[in-house]
């Protein structure tokens, strides 16, 4: 008796494990897609970064003719800023000396009230007249135009003292009503000297090189306030 052979028979031959050894390719393959894409994705982030700096630089070339005219530097545009807050300070003041004396006229205030608002608002300017005269940064440039406000400033202390004297006094209010007047010109002054450091600054620091155009501005300001 003849037996077949077990290597032509075909039920002896060696099964695969895993017939069906294609449906491991596609999740490798959908994998690699999402690793790709996330790489992808996130190398596009700093790209869009470069983009941004790229379109920066184009505004400013249409302006570079005129900004030496009009830039200043950083220290000097500091204390036109300390300037303004000077002179909003002195505007202020000001308006609350008004308010005090209109409350007054109008009866909406008892004497004492008037009087003590009006003390306190001595005591806010004579501290502030020592920030003006302490001031940090003042330009050599402007030196004496800072006198000049300085000696604007130390006026409006003396002309409260005079609101108040009038508010005390047995007549029908024309002294304390001067009085008022006069300070508010006083306020006025020192927002001039004000305004002759700022433009001095904005228009005398390109002529700095001629001594000439300089001495001669800064006189003719610092004049004016006799």
């Amino acid at each position: 008796m003849c037996l077949a052979s077990p290597v032509g028979d075909y039920r002896f031959a060696v099964m695969n494990p895993d017939a069906k050894h294609g449906r491991w390719i596609l999740p490798l393959i959908i994998a690699s897609m999402v690793v790709l894409t996330f790489t992808f994705v996130n190398s596009l982030e700093p790209a869009s970064n470069v983009e941004g700096p790229t379109t920066q630089p184009e505004p400013p070339f249409p302006t570079e003719p005129t900004s030496p005219t009009t830039s200043l530097p950083p220290d000097l545009q500091a204390f036109i800023v300390t300037l303004d807050i000077f002179q909003n300070q002195a505007t202020a003041f000001g308006d609350q000396l008004d308010t005090v004396n209109a409350a007054w006229e109008d009866d909406e205030a008892s004497f004492g009230d008037t009087r003590e608002a009006f003390l306190d608002l001595n005591d806010e300017i004579s501290q502030w007249e020592n920030e003006v005269a302490q001031v940090e940064g003042v330009p050599p440039e402007v030196a004496e135009l800072h006198v000049a406000l300085v000696v604007e400033v130390g006026d409006l202390a003396p002309k409260v003292e005079d609101v108040v004297l009038g508010l005390e006094a047995p007549d029908d209010g024309t002294l304390r009503r001067t009085a008022v007047a006069e300070f508010s010109t006083e306020i006025q002054q020192v927002i001039e000297a004000l305004e002759a450091i700022k433009t001095a600054l904005a228009g005398g620091t390109t002529p700095t090189t001629s001594g000439d155009t300089t001495t001669s501005t800064v006189p003719e300001t610092t004049g004016a306030d006799g």
